[in-house]
């Protein structure tokens, strides 16, 4: 086993920091106006059903993220924990379709704020920046995250603590009032299938964009080595996070619908920012601004919550000498931050924006890359739902109703939006996600196979790495 690795910053954090992780990645105030609006235009009226079934959904995926973290704290994440339930070798292969979630989550995002700061300029001073004028925003975005997530983890956390609770008390008000003028016209209509235009194949679409929105849960992970009592901190954080987020996100996708109107919904995604222009347009320009100025900080905490997690992912692969080069577990001098994988991550990132971006536009390649993620993030936590029930078995203390049953849900669950996004064919560009996850996942059992030829050595370790050994390490 490696011993010649950087170390992260133990007890650096407590639960509040944990808990906005999960939080900032799942993004209150930016999913309100880019993942919700992504849902809506597949399942139009049904909207806040798409997005109640991804709620249901991820409470029973968060059971196995919770079961595991009371055993194991590990900087892997979700590839620890597979690696420990089912193997190293399946453990290497879910942290290898880990990097491709986390990896495109970012550039996705990144996307989104070069996109979200031409429509607000345009909007809010009417003005008509150039096709293109996105990019030197989405760079700055960029640079902003690499900068902050190399001081270390505790300051961006702390920065995404502050925004974060100001943007959820604003988006709630807006809510109230939004749901106060519809009047007469809520109902449970938006709960219906038959608010769908094309029904459960929309809905099962609104799940993925609905569970894209949900996916930053998991990002509390990755924290396990440097969190104040992680086993029961970030158990306690993803509980909450998932349960007042989803709730949250209800909410909103229900007041956005009744407040634009439940069959119009057609129209609502056809512009930029439409939540943005309903408050616009109900409580005037001061408002806008103010969920302008959120909106933006808001996208920076969560590009900054999912580069944190995706980095540390690097930072153990590195540590095990898997898939990625050693170097990635090198820690910074100073701040103790994984700075080699921090550099890369950034550099990838820039240049899938980069690159998507000129391709097809900067909200499309956002939605384009969502998809991808939310996929690549679903084949992850069905390897980890099955993982649990044989972690539990293989330590002797298997209980059938959330070692077994609620994983087993999870799964079946998750595979809906999955069948949703191959039948019926989705039209161009969005039929291509699909088979770029069947190209990755090729290329992870091909270079697996190179791996355990070459150092079958490393592979029999991978995933064994964790806040406990290295605690056993510092006790020697």
């Amino acid at each position: 086993m490696p011993q010649s690795y950087g170390r992260l910053m133990n007890n650096q954090i407590g639960f509040w920091q944990v808990l906005f992780q999960s939080v900032s990645q799942m993004g209150p105030g930016l999913s309100a106006v880019s993942g919700l609006t992504a849902a809506a235009s597949f399942a139009a009226g049904a909207m806040p059903l798409g997005i109640l079934l991804a709620l249901i959904a991820s409470l029973f995926g968060a059971n196995t993220l919770i079961q595991f973290s009371k055993k194991i704290s590990s900087a892997g994440g979700y590839y620890t924990f597979v690696a420990q339930g089912s193997g190293a070798r399946t453990g290497v292969f879910t942290g290898w379709i880990y990097l491709l979630y986390q990896g495109v989550n970012a550039p996705a995002m990144i996307l989104f704020f070069g996109f979200l700061m031409q429509s607000i300029l345009n909007m809010g001073f009417r003005m008509h920046l150039p096709s293109w004028s996105w990019w030197p925003f989405a760079m700055v975005a960029a640079l902003f995250v690499w900068y902050i997530s190399v001081k270390g983890i505790r300051p961006s956390l702390q920065y995404s603590m502050t925004l974060g609770l100001i943007e959820f008390v604003v988006f709630v008000i807006l809510g109230l009032v939004l749901i106060a003028k519809a009047g007469p016209h809520n109902s449970l209509i938006p709960f219906s299938p038959g608010a769908s235009p094309t029904g459960w194949s929309g809905i099962g679409l609104a799940m993925v964009f609905g569970l894209f929105s949900f996916a930053g849960y998991g990002a509390a992970a990755p924290l396990g080595e440097e969190a104040k009592n992680a086993k029961t901190t970030i158990a306690r954080a993803v509980f909450i996070a998932v349960l007042v987020v989803g709730l949250y996100y209800v909410f909103i996708g229900y007041a956005s619908t009744v407040g634009w109107g439940i069959h119009k919904m057609g129209s609502y995604a056809s512009l930029p920012l439409p939540l943005m222009t309903m408050a616009q347009h109900t409580l005037g320009s001061l408002w806008f601004w103010l969920i302008a100025v959120l909106v933006i900080n808001g996208t920076l905490a969560c590009i900054t919550a999912i580069h944190n997690a995706q980095v540390r992912v690097l930072y153990a692969l590195g540590r095990d000498q898997i898939v990625v080069p050693h170097r990635m577990a090198e820690t910074h001098a100073v701040y103790r931050s994984p700075h080699q994988a921090i550099r890369f991550q950034s550099i990838i990132s820039m240049t899938i924006v980069t690159v998507v971006g000129f391709w097809l536009g900067s909200f499309a390649g956002f939605v384009f890359l969502g998809e991808l993620m939310t996929l690549s993030t679903l084949i992850v936590h069905i390897m980890a739902n099955l993982s649990l029930t044989r972690y539990y078995r293989k330590i002797g203390q298997f209980r059938w109703l959330v070692h077994g049953v609620f994983p087993g849900i999870a799964t079946l669950l998750y595979l809906l939006p999955i069948y949703f996004t191959l039948f019926p064919v989705p039209p161009f560009p969005d039929n291509i996600p699909p088979y770029l996850l069947i190209g990755w996942l090729i290329a992870g059992v091909l270079l697996l196979w190179g791996i355990f030829r070459k150092h079958p050595d490393r592979i029999r370790n991978a995933g064994l790495i964790t806040a406990d050994t290295d605690h056993e390490r510092d006790a020697g």
